[in-house]
Protein backbone atom coordinates (compact mmCIF):
# COMPACT_ATOMS: atom_id res chain seq x y z
CA UNK A 1 0.00 0.00 0.00
CA UNK A 2 1.28 3.31 -0.55
CA UNK A 3 1.72 6.37 1.35
CA UNK A 4 0.73 9.65 0.71
CA UNK A 5 3.11 11.80 -0.19
CA UNK A 6 2.37 14.87 1.99
CA UNK A 7 2.12 12.03 4.88
CA UNK A 8 5.43 10.75 3.66
CA UNK A 9 7.46 14.18 3.75
CA UNK A 10 5.62 15.39 6.75
CA UNK A 11 7.12 12.69 8.84
CA UNK A 12 10.68 13.44 6.97
CA UNK A 13 10.33 16.67 8.21
CA UNK A 14 9.62 16.09 11.54
CA UNK A 15 12.40 13.64 11.61
CA UNK A 16 15.35 15.92 10.00
CA UNK A 17 14.08 18.56 12.68
CA UNK A 18 14.95 15.90 15.89
CA UNK A 19 18.47 16.07 13.71
CA UNK A 20 19.29 19.49 14.21
CA UNK A 21 20.92 18.50 17.71
CA UNK A 22 23.02 16.48 16.44
CA UNK A 23 23.77 17.87 13.71
CA UNK A 24 24.90 21.04 15.80
CA UNK A 25 26.59 18.81 17.91
CA UNK A 26 28.51 16.35 15.61
CA UNK A 27 29.21 18.82 12.93
CA UNK A 28 26.92 17.35 10.41
CA UNK A 29 25.67 19.12 7.45
CA UNK A 30 21.95 18.47 6.36
CA UNK A 31 21.40 19.12 3.05
CA UNK A 32 18.35 20.66 1.18
CA UNK A 33 15.07 18.46 1.22
CA UNK A 34 14.19 17.87 -2.32
CA UNK A 35 10.32 17.17 -1.24
CA UNK A 36 9.21 16.60 -5.02
CA UNK A 37 11.88 13.54 -4.29
CA UNK A 38 11.15 12.96 -1.19
CA UNK A 39 15.26 12.71 -0.65
CA UNK A 40 17.70 14.27 1.43
CA UNK A 41 21.25 14.15 1.91
CA UNK A 42 23.78 14.63 5.08
CA UNK A 43 26.89 14.72 4.75
CA UNK A 44 29.47 13.39 8.15
CA UNK A 45 32.77 13.30 8.80
CA UNK A 46 34.86 11.04 10.63
CA UNK A 47 36.59 12.95 13.15
CA UNK A 48 39.16 10.07 13.17
CA UNK A 49 40.39 10.41 9.91
CA UNK A 50 38.08 13.63 8.53
CA UNK A 51 37.01 11.44 5.78
CA UNK A 52 33.81 12.71 4.59
CA UNK A 53 30.87 10.84 4.16
CA UNK A 54 27.39 12.21 2.15
CA UNK A 55 24.64 9.90 2.66
CA UNK A 56 21.37 9.94 0.59
CA UNK A 57 18.06 8.97 1.89
CA UNK A 58 15.41 8.12 -0.58
CA UNK A 59 11.85 8.43 1.82
CA UNK A 60 9.47 7.47 -0.47
CA UNK A 61 6.69 5.51 1.00
CA UNK A 62 8.19 6.25 4.62
CA UNK A 63 7.29 4.76 7.25
CA UNK A 64 5.37 2.04 5.24
CA UNK A 65 9.03 1.05 3.95
CA UNK A 66 12.47 2.05 5.32
CA UNK A 67 14.63 4.70 3.41
CA UNK A 68 16.86 3.45 0.27
CA UNK A 69 20.04 4.98 1.81
CA UNK A 70 23.31 5.38 -0.40
CA UNK A 71 26.30 7.01 -0.05
CA UNK A 72 27.60 9.14 -2.72
CA UNK A 73 31.39 10.03 -3.36
CA UNK A 74 32.47 13.01 -2.16
CA UNK A 75 34.56 13.57 -4.89
CA UNK A 76 32.54 12.60 -8.42
CA UNK A 77 28.87 13.02 -6.66
CA UNK A 78 28.23 9.10 -8.24
CA UNK A 79 26.32 6.98 -6.15
CA UNK A 80 26.73 3.62 -5.15
CA UNK A 81 30.70 3.23 -5.41
CA UNK A 82 32.22 1.21 -2.89
CA UNK A 83 34.96 3.77 -2.10
CA UNK A 84 31.81 6.37 -0.75
CA UNK A 85 31.18 3.87 2.11
CA UNK A 86 32.89 3.93 5.51
CA UNK A 87 34.41 0.34 6.50
CA UNK A 88 33.27 -1.02 9.44
CA UNK A 89 34.15 -3.89 11.89
CA UNK A 90 30.83 -5.14 12.67
CA UNK A 91 29.71 -6.15 9.24
CA UNK A 92 27.01 -3.08 8.94
CA UNK A 93 28.63 -1.02 6.34
CA UNK A 94 28.51 -4.61 3.81
CA UNK A 95 31.31 -5.09 1.42
CA UNK A 96 28.40 -5.10 -1.45
CA UNK A 97 28.19 -1.07 -0.74
CA UNK A 98 24.90 -1.04 1.12
CA UNK A 99 23.85 -0.35 5.17
CA UNK A 100 23.23 -4.30 6.04
CA UNK A 101 20.34 -3.87 8.62
CA UNK A 102 16.77 -3.69 8.09
CA UNK A 103 16.70 0.22 8.43
CA UNK A 104 18.39 0.12 5.10
CA UNK A 105 15.71 -0.51 2.15
CA UNK A 106 19.06 -1.37 -0.38
CA UNK A 107 19.62 -4.57 1.70
CA UNK A 108 16.27 -6.45 1.26
CA UNK A 109 16.02 -9.05 -1.51
CA UNK A 110 13.49 -8.01 -2.82
CA UNK A 111 15.58 -5.06 -4.28
CA UNK A 112 18.64 -7.10 -4.93
CA UNK A 113 19.93 -7.01 -1.55
CA UNK A 114 21.27 -9.94 0.24
CA UNK A 115 18.72 -10.13 2.48
CA UNK A 116 15.85 -12.28 1.08
CA UNK A 117 14.30 -13.29 4.36
CA UNK A 118 13.34 -9.71 5.02
CA UNK A 119 10.35 -8.35 4.18
CA UNK A 120 9.94 -4.04 3.50
CA UNK A 121 6.35 -4.24 5.00
CA UNK A 122 6.61 -4.14 8.31
CA UNK A 123 10.19 -3.73 8.64
CA UNK A 124 9.99 -1.60 11.84
CA UNK A 125 9.29 -5.26 13.44
CA UNK A 126 11.87 -7.01 12.19
CA UNK A 127 13.85 -8.74 15.03
CA UNK A 128 17.36 -7.48 14.33
CA UNK A 129 15.80 -3.55 13.86
CA UNK A 130 17.21 -2.95 17.21
CA UNK A 131 16.58 1.24 17.71
CA UNK A 132 16.79 2.09 13.90
CA UNK A 133 13.20 3.17 13.22
CA UNK A 134 13.72 6.42 11.70
CA UNK A 135 16.06 8.63 10.87
CA UNK A 136 17.98 10.51 13.59
CA UNK A 137 19.16 6.99 15.04
CA UNK A 138 19.65 5.95 11.62
CA UNK A 139 22.13 8.46 11.29
CA UNK A 140 23.10 8.11 14.71
CA UNK A 141 24.15 4.69 14.34
CA UNK A 142 26.23 5.49 10.69
CA UNK A 143 28.38 8.61 13.07
CA UNK A 144 28.89 6.31 15.67
CA UNK A 145 30.41 3.84 13.38
CA UNK A 146 33.05 6.35 11.80
CA UNK A 147 33.56 7.50 15.27
CA UNK A 148 34.70 4.72 17.33
CA UNK A 149 38.30 3.67 16.35
CA UNK A 150 36.94 0.27 17.50
CA UNK A 151 34.81 0.16 15.17
CA UNK A 152 35.70 2.16 12.10
CA UNK A 153 38.41 0.86 9.85
CA UNK A 154 38.40 3.48 7.50
CA UNK A 155 36.80 3.56 3.68
CA UNK A 156 36.05 0.77 1.60
CA UNK A 157 38.44 -0.25 -1.17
Amino acid sequence: MAVDRAVSLSIIRLELEKCREYAIKYGWEILALEEDALAFKVKLISPLDNNVFITSFKCDNYREWPPYIEFIDPDSGQEGLKKSYPLSSDGFFHQNALICHPCSRKAYGELRGPHGDWKLVDWENNPKIGGLRNIPAILCAIYERISQPECYKGRME
